[in-house]
């Protein structure tokens, strides 16, 4: 693919007699700036930093991008796309370079070697993380409530690894625990959060190959451990993308074939992946998270993309007349289950078709207007109808849409969520009703579930970029 499109490049640069007045082909360049580094002028790659240098291969005109000549860790030479602004003339052609013009691609070598999604790329440096974080309408009190968050959840781990009570309940907490300190870049090399994810992974792994699979640690299925299993087969999936750990391989194949052969004939999954009875649209949004997760680890697992394609059959079945999403029909539209909905179908078809945008629509009207009424959601830490539940994908649709609908949401949840976090790091029980018991108990799980859920939606600046357009949501000159 990289030497296809440089091939592509070089026949460009051959046809055009000269380029347009700014860089030539040839031309040594350095950053001025910190910037997003994209292949194809698509896919981010990662956040280049101030005086790295480069090549020119050629000068897009009409569009302001140059395309630059790198090398990945295996030494082949690929083209990264960056806007030309950023950019400044070191040498030119003929001339002597000066010292220092060998660039560090220890971000981009990572992404290409490891065959890592480029989406996630931005959460594995300080400096992408910080970037991303900018540029997405972030403020640098947003991570530092994540790194308080994840020390507290490091002081918190229980001695064998894992996080919460014994069982079930144990092993949602600790997959979402790993969800939280991945989405910050955080693996078993990290400094300061390396032995927890390890200590996490250890006790995963052994508890997991215990029973066979199941990743809910039970023998059998029931209602909580079908949430369990999926939670963290999630994690282990994002876990081997990011660090390719070979001993996890077969846990996380079998983890997800309970998944894949537990979906039922809509296309959805229940309780105890009973496949009898119509699917539950929140059981099926961990089901589609941990399947999109397998998608990326590069590891063509049987029947994951099948289930993908047949799993958006059974959330169009939810989709209600006004936009928003139902619980197992469509009849009653949920504003908790929306979010669901819309993520869980972006995140596979990629495309901001009706079923996407009417449900944004349904999720940002729901939550801003008043005249709602009794199905008027505001976005209030301390409010009566708090959701985490449903701000965990309300975040994560209305990011990946982008557009005003982000800057809408965000600009409601960012300080609502940093202004509420405890000293401590966590986050404190919530006084507002919720079916959800972990929101309003003080003790036991209920700070382990609500500092993840928190974290997890402050990550989102970095944690995914949307995949079928990967792009800034608010570029900023």
């Amino acid at each position: 693919m990289w030497k296809t499109f440089l091939a592509l490049a070089t026949l460009f640069c051959a046809v055009q007699a000269a380029v347009a007045e700014g860089f030539s082909k040839g031309d040594q360049v350095e950053l001025v700036r910190p910037a997003p580094l994209y292949f194809k002028e698509t896919y981010l790659i990662r956040v280049g930093t101030v005086g790295e240098r480069f090549t020119v291969l050629m000068e897009k005109t009409g569009q302001q991008r140059v395309f630059l000549s790198s090398r990945d860790a295996l030494g082949n030479e690929v083209a990264l796309s960056i806007s030309k602004d950023a950019l400044r003339l070191v040498t030119q052609p003929g001339t002597s370079p000066e010292r220092g013009a060998n660039i560090s691609v220890t971000m981009m070598a990572r992404a290409i070697s490891q065959n890592m999604p480029a989406t996630m790329a931005a959460r594995m440096s300080f400096e992408a993380r910080s970037e991303a974080l900018r540029m997405n309408g972030g403020k640098k009190e947003s991570d530092e409530a994540v790194l308080r968050g994840l020390r507290w959840l490091v002081q918190n781990q229980n001695p064998d690894g894992s996080w919460g009570r014994r069982g079930t309940t144990g092993a949602a907490m600790t997959g979402f625990s790993i969800l939280s300190l991945l989405g910050h870049g955080e693996t078993t090399d990290s400094a300061e959060f390396g032995p927890a994810v390890k200590k996490a992974l250890d006790w995963l792994v052994t508890n997991g190959n215990t029973y066979d699979s199941r990743l809910s640690m039970e023998q059998s299925f029931t209602q909580a451990g079908t949430y369990a299993h999926a939670i963290v087969t999630f994690a282990l999936g994002e876990y081997y993308t990011l660090t390719k750990d070979a001993r996890v391989v077969d846990l996380l194949k079998k983890a997800v074939g309970y998944i894949v052969a537990g979906q039922g004939p809509d296309g959805g999954w229940m309780y105890s992946y009973d496949r009898s009875t119509p699917g539950d649209t929140s059981v099926s949004g961990w089901q589609i998270q941990a399947l999109k997760a397998a998608h990326l680890s590069g590891l063509n697992i049987d029947g994951v993309d099948a289930a993908l394609d047949k799993a958006m059959l059974n959330l169009a079945r939810v989709r209600g007349k006004t936009g928003g999403f139902g619980y197992r029909t469509s009849t009653v539209e949920k504003y908790s289950l929306t979010g669901v909905g819309v993520f869980c179908t972006y995140i596979w078809k990629q495309e901001k078709d009706k079923l996407v945008h009417d449900g944004i629509d349904y999720i940002i009207d729901h939550a801003t207007k008043k005249d709602f009424k009794d199905t008027y959601f505001p976005v209030e830490y301390k409010g009566e109808k708090a959701d985490l539940y449903a701000w965990y994908y309300n975040t994560q649709a209305c990011f990946m849409y982008g557009g005003q609908a982000w800057d809408t949401w965000n600009s409601r949840l960012q300080d609502e969520l940093v202004t509420n976090q405890s000293p401590d790091g966590s986050w404190p029980a919530m006084p507002g009703k919720s079916v959800v018991s972990y929101q309003t108990t003080p003790a036991g799980d209920g700070p382990i579930y609500r500092t993840n859920f928190c974290i997890l939606m402050l990550e989102v600046y970095y944690r995914y970029l949307p995949t079928g357009d990967i792009r800034f949501s608010r570029p900023q000159k």
